[in-house]
Order: structure tokens, then sequence, then C-alpha cells
């Protein structure tokens, strides 16, 4: 691989610059670095800008390659406000095949992700995504080069605690799905990995963290959602906006904090507010389990509220 110069990618925030090459292998620099702000992503992608924007998206960075005969490489950098908008934007999808950019690999991975073509990869408070327009051994090794180049000097910081304090089996039987967690603050995004209303039913928006995590056993797959809102008054609101759309079934005489379980199209449902928090269950086998996965997410939950307020 011959020598690559570097160009220097300045961001906000006293964040690391990203030294993009201007070269690997064959692919070469074919235009100037472009940012996108916020007010133009829709016109940059169509169908996708929403989901940037439903985690806090600062601006976009933009860098493309171009080579004789082995396709071309378009580099983003999506630049987020915090860490935990660019962990959840590679948590959508979990697909693909890990790579490991940086020696030691950073703890828990994986934070990069390898498919066709596309690396996408979290690194603090960087999203990015690295493509090939033609899959090829040398566009491959190009493609994770342009990686290695963009998370080379960066911090790991862990991943959201929301998904870090996730029981790992909260009902017998029932243990966390490989690659199962999404990271979110968005109802678009929740509908997305999990379908719930076309209304934003749980007041979810930029000050609410949320995480949506699959559990597999006993032929079941139940779906356990944590919700923290910036005070325990909005986590009960919340709760009795849900309870009222989507479990009308609970009645009047549910208790003031919870609703549930209740028998629903995809299984069982349950929900309940602790502190500032909602924890929901979706798709239980049975009431017993729906219980179990509750009371997993309330002490989940409390003890969040315990160590970090």
């Amino acid at each position: 691989m011959p020598r690559a110069h570097h160009v220097a990618v300045p961001v906000a925030g006293g964040a690391p610059e990203v030294r993009l090459p201007d070269g690997v292998g064959p692919f070469r620099r074919s235009a100037a670095t472009r940012t996108v702000a916020p007010a133009d992503i829709f016109e940059y992608m169509d169908g996708a800008g929403e989901l940037y924007l439903a985690y806090r998206f600062d601006h976009l960075e933009v860098a493309e390659y171009a080579s004789d005969g082995d396709g071309e490489i378009l580099v983003e950098l999506y630049r987020m406000r915090t860490s935990d908008d660019a962990y959840g934007l590679l948590s959508q999808d979990w697909g693909g095949e890990p790579v490991v950019l940086t020696q030691p690999p950073p703890t828990p991975g994986p934070r990069a992700l390898y498919g066709a073509g596309l690396l996408r990869l979290w690194s603090g408070d960087l999203f990015a995504r690295v493509m090939a327009t033609r899959e090829s051994e040398a566009a491959r090794a190009a493609v994770l080069a342009f990686g290695r180049a963009i998370v080379a000097g960066r911090a790991d910081p862990p991943p959201p605690s929301l998904v870090t304090a996730l029981p790992v089996r909260p009902a017998p039987g029932y243990g966390l799905s490989g690659g199962g967690a999404c990271f979110l603050r968005s109802h678009l995004v929740l509908n997305s990995a999990y379908f719930v209303s076309q209304r934003d039913i749980l007041d979810l928006g930029p000050q609410a963290e949320a995480v949506l995590a699959a559990y597999r056993g006993s032929g079941a797959r139940p779906r356990l959602l944590l919700v923290r809102y910036p005070e325990a008054a909005a986590a009960r609101r919340a709760l009795a906006r849900f309870r009222a759309a989507y479990l009308p079934e609970a009645g009047e005489g549910a208790e003031a904090d919870g609703a549930g379980p209740v028998p629903v199209e995809d299984g069982w449902t349950a929900a309940s507010a602790s502190g500032r928090g909602v924890a929901i269950v979706f798709a239980a086998p049975d009431r017993e389990t729906a219980e179990a996965f509750l009371a997993a997410g309330r002490a989940t939950l409390a003890s969040l509220e315990a160590s970090h307020g």
C-alpha cells in the first residue's frame, strides 16, 4: 500500500480530529470534503434523515474516493452531540461481521461491523459509514484502512448506562438475544425496531433516553423497553398515555404506577413507572413471564436512579 497523505477534518466541541487519508491503495480522494448541516440532511439522503435527527445529529462530513478499476468509496462521518447518540445509530442494526480496528480491542464490543462493502462504526461522539460501490479484496482492505484512520487516537467510552445495566436473565429460561439492544430517543426509531404506535404515545424526544432489548427462551422472544425521562412527573405522564392508548384493557382500576399484565395480540404486555423511568414488557408468552420481566426492569431503573440520579 502506498504511503498515505492525511487531511484533518476539523470538529467542534474539543473532540479529536479525524485525519482521513488522501488515498488508500488504488483509491484516491476525488472531491473536497463536504459538510452537511441538520437543515440539509434531507437533501443529502432520501428517506432516512429523520433517524439521524432523532439522535441529536450535529453535522455530517462526506469524503469521496475513486479508483481506476475498483469502484468508489464514500466516507460519511456523522457527528453527534454525545457518545450515546452515536452508539444509538450503530445499535439500530447489529448485522454484519464484527471487526476490530484498534489494539487492544475496546470492550464491550463490537464497535464496528462490516458486510457487503459497508463498514459501520461507533467511536465516541462519532458514527461513521464507509461504503465501497464494488466489493473486492482491494475495496475491503481500503474500507477497513479508512475505518482504522477514523478511530485512531479517539477515546472508547462505554455504551449508554441503560444498555450496560440491562438485566441479562430477567426470567427463568430467558437471556439477552445477541445484538438485540437498541438505544433510542424517538418513537420513529422504536417503531423501526418494534412497532408500538404511529403516534408518540411515550412522549419520547431529545431529553429522553431508552433501550429496547430482545430476549430469547422457551420459543418466545419478549422485549423489554426501559425509558428514562428528565423528571419523575414526565415518566408518570408517559405511562398514563401509554396505558390509555396501548392497554385500555387495564381499566380504571389499574394501579397509578403500572398496568397489566394484559394479554394483547402478540402476547402479554405490562408497564410500570419507577422514579423517572418507565419499564414496559412486550410479547411475553404468559402472565408469569411478563411479571418477572417487569420486576427486573423496575429493579434496573431503581439501580440507575440510585447510582446516577
